[in-house]
């Protein structure tokens, strides 16, 4: 057998021995052994490396099964940083993790003009306040994910239609100044990632976000779909009106110039003849029965019912998360979008809100470092639910 082989072989058992260690959250050295099928002497080998590497710890005696009692070994998720932002067409919203998501420090910058010109110094900006916030780890922070209102294919945006990012490259520039590993990803798809990870535990499924456009993240097998040029899930550029209102992705009538948060609070204002209305009032207005509110919620309704049936026939998900204001703050209203859908074949389809919200997008973005700092490929801190410090847990 050549070196080259040896060493890839010895690179995935460790792999495979620290995804094991991930998934169980605490287990024995004999445990490993059994589930992965390799001798207890490579196990040990394989577990004192990552002991050296400071990426799992001992915490204690275990019950005996017979023999002497095992020393147990967890994941160590304090031995890197990483850091997650959900780049707005008018905010920044951040956090700053260990390893399995939980948070350090978060920082929101609202009410900020992102385009060409302001971009890189707001990232620039918030990167450094991090860096220069973050506790002392082993390794650092290990990873920059950036969530994009838009398409995003070989770590490049594709196309964005609410900032106008042409002929910059972000990954790069950043990289450049921080020489910290960037990774750029679809929105709703780090989305439906921080779902799966932290709370859903089921191999297929659909998260659709709702914010300044409508996409979703589809879960296919326990695996995330992209199609093959980034475009999967760009459900807001369904076309629902022949004709109709006029898209920044050139086509007349997508479903996300009639059901997005961002289009629907403007059509609010309008109707208000108030510019700088918020969203809050929105809702709140909807709460006191004003037939405005209620008209533009109605709307939502009806759109976000048509995007689910549509998404349904074409992938038979298990469960729909809706991750949106309006589902979040207006009790019963998933209620009212399973009323509006008809179709037979889904009528027992899980239809439920987030509860991870605005956090679902940067704890994917968690996902995607860690994974990429570890090399493993499946990653889940779903054994992590009780633990009320965690934040999937609040």
């Amino acid at each position: 057998m050549k070196v080259a082989d040896r060493y890839y072989i010895r690179e995935m058992n460790e792999n495979l021995v620290l995804e094991i260690i991930i998934q169980q959250g605490t287990i024995s050295r004999a445990d490993i052994s059994k589930l992965c099928g390799l001798n207890k002497a490579t196990v040990s080998s394989i577990v004192n490396n990552l002991l050296e590497k400071d990426l799992v710890k001992e915490i204690g005696i275990g019950e005996s099964s017979g023999g002497r009692k095992p020393i147990m070994v967890t994941f160590n998720e304090k031995a890197a940083l990483s850091l997650s932002i959900d780049l707005g067409d008018n905010y920044l919203s951040s956090i700053l993790t260990y390893l399995d998501g939980t948070i350090i420090l978060q920082k929101n910058i609202d009410e900020i003009i992102i385009n060409k010109r302001t971009v890189m110094k707001e990232l620039k900006d918030l990167i450094t306040y991090y860096l220069e916030q973050a506790p002392h780890t082993t390794y650092g922070v290990i990873g920059i994910c950036i969530g994009i209102h838009g398409i995003v294919n070989d770590n490049q945006i594709v196309f964005a239609p609410y900032y106008n990012f042409e002929g910059l490259n972000l990954v790069e520039n950043l990289e450049k100044v921080f020489t910290i590993p960037v990774r750029l990803e679809n929105e709703a798809n780090l989305s439906a990632l921080g779902e799966k990870i932290f709370l859903t535990n089921v191999p297929n499924f659909v998260s659709i976000s709702v914010h300044t456009g409508v996409g979703a993240g589809i879960i296919v097998n326990d695996e995330l779909f992209r199609g093959s040029k980034g475009y999967g899930g760009e459900i807001g550029h369904m076309i629902v009106h022949q004709n109709g209102r006029k898209c920044p992705c050139g086509n007349r009538g997508c479903i996300e110039q009639y059901a997005s948060e961002k289009r629907l609070l403007e059509v609010y204002r309008k109707k208000k003849g108030q510019k700088q209305l918020t969203f809050e009032q929105l809702i709140l207005d909807y709460k006191n029965n004003e037939q405005e509110a209620l008209d533009i919620v109605n709307t939502f309704i009806n759109y976000i019912s048509i995007s689910v049936n549509n998404i349904f026939t074409a992938f038979d998900p298990d469960v729909f998360i809706l991750n949106s204001r309006f589902t979040s703050d207006i009790d019963g209203l998933v209620g009212s979008i399973k009323e509006k859908i008809n179709n037979k074949m889904n009528s027992d389809t899980i239809i439920k809100s987030s509860t991870l919200r605005e956090k679902a997008t940067l704890l994917g973005g968690v996902h995607v470092n860690s994974t990429s700092f570890l090399d493993i490929k499946h990653f889940s801190f779903q054994n992590m639910l009780g633990d009320s410090s965690h934040p999937a847990s609040k």
